[in-house]
């Protein structure tokens, strides 16, 4: 009988002991609980935030896309950079070099591909017009002696950015000489010589090239862009010659005649002469000089030829 009431008063002890350590923890559990939702909420609101904000900025962003155009300009002291949009890939590309490109190409301008107008002449040995004696038939109208160009492609070889550098081309020209003289040129016994026909009255007379030209040059421009910048230019060019003609206009007994010779008249195929040009933006004087003969050595005359002109058109 005695045990009985000592167990129940030790169990009753105990579970008087333990009852307030549930409650403890049970209380601890409820506040780390409230702790981990409070905290969850918070993160929650400010991820709500954060994506509100970033479709805002998107929206803005979108709109600002809209107003301007494609490509955005941004100035940075002397830089500027554009952000070009890809419409292919969607893809932003910041080309800073493409706008130093562009810049530069219009620092120069080509000065020698274009068309050129000239007027030709004919130096003696010692370097006058007054040719000497066996080459009196090539005496020229010089108001009627033209040079007409086509240079069809030009290469620019930089050593200084657009400052210095050597140019290289290439295009064909015509060169007409008006003769003064009433002579037929011919090709006489491997000799090219002006023979007079008085049975003619002629009323033009004219020698006549085709020729190949490819220069080769030093140039240098002075000024701040293309447009505003003086250029000078000095090399040499090598001519090969197509072919060799002449073409006459003249009355006799009465009747027109129109004639044209395409013989050989013993002309140097390969000629080497010095050209220089100077010029202001797109306007270009030039001038040539053959170093070479037109006629080839004992075939002809020695007469050299020489071109005063202006270039335009530039391509």
């Amino acid at each position: 009988m005695d045990c009985c009431p000592s167990h129940f008063q030790i169990t009753t002890l105990n579970n008087k002991i333990d009852r307030p350590s549930m409650q403890v923890v049970f209380n601890l559990k409820q506040e780390k609980m409230k702790n981990s939702i409070l905290k969850s909420s918070l993160l929650f609101a400010l991820l709500m935030s954060f994506s509100f904000a970033m479709t805002a900025q998107e929206t803005k962003t979108d709109s600002t896309k809209e107003e301007s155009s494609d490509d955005w300009e941004i100035s940075i002291g002397k830089t500027r950079i554009i952000i070009q949009k890809d419409n292919q890939s969607d893809t932003l590309d910041f080309s800073e070099e493409r706008v130093l490109e562009e810049k530069k190409k219009k620092q120069r301008s080509n000065h020698f591909a274009g068309i050129e107008f000239g007027v030709n002449g004919l130096l003696n040995p010692k370097q006058s017009v007054d040719l000497q004696s066996d080459a009196q038939f090539l005496e020229l109208n010089y108001r009627k002696s033209l040079e007409i160009s086509f240079n069809l492609w030009e290469k620019y070889m930089p050593i200084w950015e657009e400052k210095l550098g050597l140019v290289t081309g290439a295009g064909f020209k015509f060169n007409n000489y008006d003769l003064v003289q009433d002579v037929v040129v011919i090709n006489q016994m491997d000799s090219t010589i002006g023979v007079v026909d008085p049975t003619r009255s002629i009323n033009k007379n004219r020698f006549k090239t085709t020729a190949i030209h490819v220069p080769l040059m030093l140039e240098t421009n002075l000024g701040k862009d293309a447009d505003h910048s003086f250029h000078l230019a000095a090399g040499g060019t090598v001519t090969y010659m197509l072919n060799t003609r002449t073409k006459q206009k003249y009355k006799q007994d009465g009747e027109r005649y129109k004639n044209k010779d395409k013989s050989d008249f013993n002309v140097n195929d390969f000629q080497f002469a010095a050209t220089a040009r100077v010029g202001y933006g797109d306007f270009t004087l030039y001038a040539t000089y053959n170093l070479t003969p037109l006629f080839e050595n004992n075939k002809g005359p020695e007469v050299y030829p020489f071109t005063v002109g202006l270039s335009f058109l530039h391509f």
